[in-house]
């Protein structure tokens, strides 16, 4: 076989446009075997001439190279791959051929779309570049735009666990500083998002905020990085914190001719235009459209495809403002020039008919939205996969006009397809999701089955009320669609629901219920819990289910009788029993029955004390550590709103508190530290500092406590401790926070004085409301102040 290769070689060598057919067969030899390449991979080497290309692999497959050949691919025979790798390591030409294809693929990895195939061989080619140091710098790039592609492809899970290995690979070869490594970390961070994990996420963007103060430009990388993380907040319907984020990038900048050509803060006005019509504020976001487009057009050429995409982005307002006929004339324009430009396949001309579709139903002609939609879904459905964003927009559209052509069966179909796809994208609480659940909803409603299309729609309105607010136009929409099904936000019989469906068994609509907000201890007319019902009538995988969930096992009754004692069977006793005994065994330090119970950590007792509650109390720290890896909640409270953390401050237990403060982040860390008892609206810090616990209270302000948060009295930490030391500090931090919000430069010097345990607990503290000092300079717009916390926070961790 290896004379027949190095023959057929020699045969192609001969032939006109040999060595670009070589170069063909050579860069397949790294590509993935058995997965098909397409030909518009190498059409670049024949200066797009098709015919040409089609020649060459008509001669490639007349000398037996390759297994079989189409219009639009062909695969490599794996054993000719493996002869022709040998051949070019005999040759010494396989760091050239590996050189070249490492281009190809950043080409083509540039663009914003390609075939699922185009990833895979570039995964495949770069366990060969990783092996010739000599390769190390030109593909050191490359790992980054491989996991934008798997994002884009939603191949999330691939792009997480490549990127981690890619990230390893880069620090050990060309270092942490490296604008490959930061750029890999980066896109690692959208991973992260996309998949749900804000938290993990967050902490990503803030390390690499550190790293790229110390190793990069300080306005360029931090403005990169914030670019970056407000679109993913975009992306995950989070808008509030993505306005805040995009006016602290954008601040007063002013968009002129020169910084529109930059495509970063160009693309970052655009975004916030999009937010802007997305939270219905339409004449703002027109306004900024129309200044990004006019400057743009200073400084570009008239084919400038960006410029189509604000277009039709004007067009989307123009819809919102239900100025449908300019709306669609701009459409109409946008597509045509495309068209014209780039071909009906170019996505910029696809999604320009896929909104003309999308007008025509809100102009009510459905069944012409219904023609036109369908026709644009075959054209995306041959360049792209069936779970892109754009494919999946354009079938929840289509759903919206076969609901409106009463087509019932066949839109609940389509819409519960793109459910399921968006719920395992974005989660719940997403703006698409939200609308697939909608639809679904909607065509339920239609066939007339009223109490199931309440439920959904209610799950929809609550969804929209938390992303947009009460008052957007969607939430409001959504709420009249539910007054006139007699169901409002504030009339829901949760309560009945569930306590009837624990005494049926019904184990999935307990499961809905409590997912969305019903109480697993609420009390019915006799004052019985779910519990109850469930025991009384033997549902033993409900009981589990509701003791997972936080049940109290012990609750009395009004006739003082608890779910043991109304139990029906021996099962459900030994259950009940159980739990009382693995209580026992935690609040006397005993850990051994933890692993064998873990469907119980989280239930409660009749004080509402969860096992985490009584392992804290009575310092038991192994126990502690050993339910919190169990998955036992840290937020938890007790019927007086106590959490485990309220007890360690109580008890004066630092330790188990850091070790309750360490397994959170994020929103977490901000519930479980903030959160409030029920009667006095007492937070952790408020026990420590009444307790005059200077080492509490020190450890609480690191892992960023409210340094002035108010209980129900209205009265702050610093009113209701009688230690100088602490009223020293909270002073201290108080006179910080008020110079910093006035601009005070001073405060920097003040910074510079303090001793390091002073200065990270002045500059992890937070006010009421959630800010660290250096968010109050951001916020404030005082960059003097914020550079110089920056800077200190640099040294700090440098001396460390």
């Amino acid at each position: 076989m290896e004379e027949k290769i190095h023959q057929s070689i020699k045969t192609i060598a001969e032939e006109a446009n040999g060595e670009k057919v070589l170069d063909i067969l050579y860069m397949s030899a790294y590509f993935a075997p058995a997965k098909s390449m397409h030909l518009d991979m190498f059409l670049g080497l024949f200066d797009n001439n098709e015919v040409n290309l089609d020649a060459a692999i008509q001669l490639l497959q007349k000398e037996f190279l390759i297994e079989s050949y189409n219009k639009q691919a062909f695969l490599v025979k794996k054993i000719v791959q493996n002869e022709t790798r040998t051949f070019l390591k005999q040759y010494d030409k396989e760091e050239y051929v590996l050189s070249e294809a490492v281009r190809l693929m950043f080409f083509h990895l540039l663009k914003d779309q390609i075939h699922p195939n185009y990833v895979d061989h570039a995964l495949y080619l770069l366990t060969f570049v990783r092996e010739l140091d000599e390769l190390t710098e030109i593909s050191a790039n490359l790992p980054s735009l491989i996991v934008v592609a798997l994002r884009r492809q939603n191949r999330l899970e691939e792009a997480r666990d490549f990127g981690k290995m890619a990230l390893e690979f880069l620090e050990k070869i060309v270092g942490g500083s490296h604008p490959a490594t930061l750029s890999l970390q980066h896109n690692l961070a959208t991973i992260l998002d996309a998949r749900g994990q804000y938290a993990k996420s967050v902490k990503v963007l803030n390390e690499l905020h550190k790293k790229d103060l110390k190793f990069s430009t300080v306005e360029e990388e931090m403005t990169n990085s914030l670019i970056l993380h407000a679109k993913t907040l975009c992306e995950l319907s989070k808008y509030e914190e993505a306005l805040h984020l995009y006016q602290i990038i954008l601040g007063e900048r002013t968009l002129d001719s020169e910084t529109a050509l930059d495509s970063a803060i160009s693309t970052a006005w655009h975004d916030y235009a999009i937010l802007l019509s997305d939270m219905g504020r339409q004449s703002e976001a027109m306004a900024i459209l129309k200044n990004v487009l006019s400057q743009r057009k200073k400084g570009l050429s008239p084919d400038d495809q960006y410029g189509l995409s604000v277009k039709r982005s004007m067009a989307s307002v123009l819809q919102a403002q239900g100025k449908y006929i300019k709306a669609m004339k701009q459409l109409q324009e946008v597509f045509h020039e495309s068209t014209k430009l780039y071909g009906e396949y170019c996505l910029e001309t696809l999604r320009a008919e896929r909104d003309i579709g999308t007008l025509l139903l809100h102009k009510g002609e459905h069944k012409e939205a219904l023609e036109k939609l369908e026709d644009v879904e075959k054209k995306f459905q041959k360049v792209l996969a069936d779970s892109h964003p754009d494919s999946l927009c354009t079938r929840a559209n289509i759903v919206g006009a076969l609901i409106h052509l009463k087509k019932y069966d066949r839109a609940l179909r389509i819409a519960k397809d793109i459910y399921e796809i968006y719920k395992r994208i974005f989660g719940e609480v997403h703006k698409e999701t939200l609308q697939a659940k909608f639809n679904i909803g909607n065509a339920i409603l239609h066939q007339g089955k009223l109490e199931k299309a309440e439920r959904i729609l209610l799950d929809v309105y609550k969804g929209y009320h938390a992303i947009f607010g009460p008052e957007h136009h969607k939430t409001v929409e959504m709420k009249d669609t539910l007054d006139m099904l007699a169901v409002s936000k504030n009339i829901s019989p949760e309560r009945k629901i569930l306590h009837a469906a624990a005494e049926k068994g019904d184990f999935n609509k307990i499961v809905n219920l409590i997912r969305n907000g019903a109480n697993v201890n609420e009390s019915d007319s006799e004052g019985r819990t779910p519990l109850h019902y469930a025991a009384l009538n033997g549902h033993i995988e409900v009981a589990k289910y509701l003791l997972q969930m936080g049940a109290m096992f012990d609750a009395q009754d009004l006739r003082n009788t608890t779910p043991f004692q109304l139990a029906s069977d021996k099962q459900m006793k030994n259950l009940l029993n159980s739990v009382r005994n693995l209580f026992k065994d935690v609040k006397k330090g005993i850990q051994d029955n933890i692993r064998d119970h873990i469907e119980m950590i989280n239930a409660k007792d009749k004080n509402g004390y969860s096992l985490l509650h009584w392992a804290v109390c009575n310092f038991h720290t192994h126990v502690v550590q050993q339910l919190i890896d169990a998955g036992a909640d840290t937020k938890c409270i007790s019927l007086k709103g106590n959490t485990p953390l309220h007890v360690a401050s109580f008890k004066g237990h630092k330790e188990i508190a850091e070790i309750l403060l360490q397994s959170v982040t994020g929103n977490d860390l901000s519930v479980l530290i903030n959160s409030k008892t029920t009667q006095g609206g007492n937070a952790a810090l408020h026990i420590a500092s009444k307790n005059n616990d200077i080492d509490m209270v020190k450890c609480l302000l690191m892992y960023g406590a409210i340094y002035d948060i108010q209980n129900k009295d209205g009265r702050t930490p610093a009113r209701i401790s009688s230690d100088q030391n602490i009223g020293d500090l909270l002073s201290v931090i108080d006179e910080m926070f008020t110079s910093v919000r006035q601009g005070n430069s001073d405060a920097i010097t003040q910074l510079k004085l303090m001793i390091d345990d002073n200065f990270s607990i002045v500059t992890k503290a937070r006010n009421s409301q959630g800010h660290t000092l250096l968010q109050v300079a951001i916020k404030n717009q005082y960059r003097n102040i914020m550079h110089g916390i920056l800077e200190l926070l640099k040294d700090k961790n440098q001396v460390k």
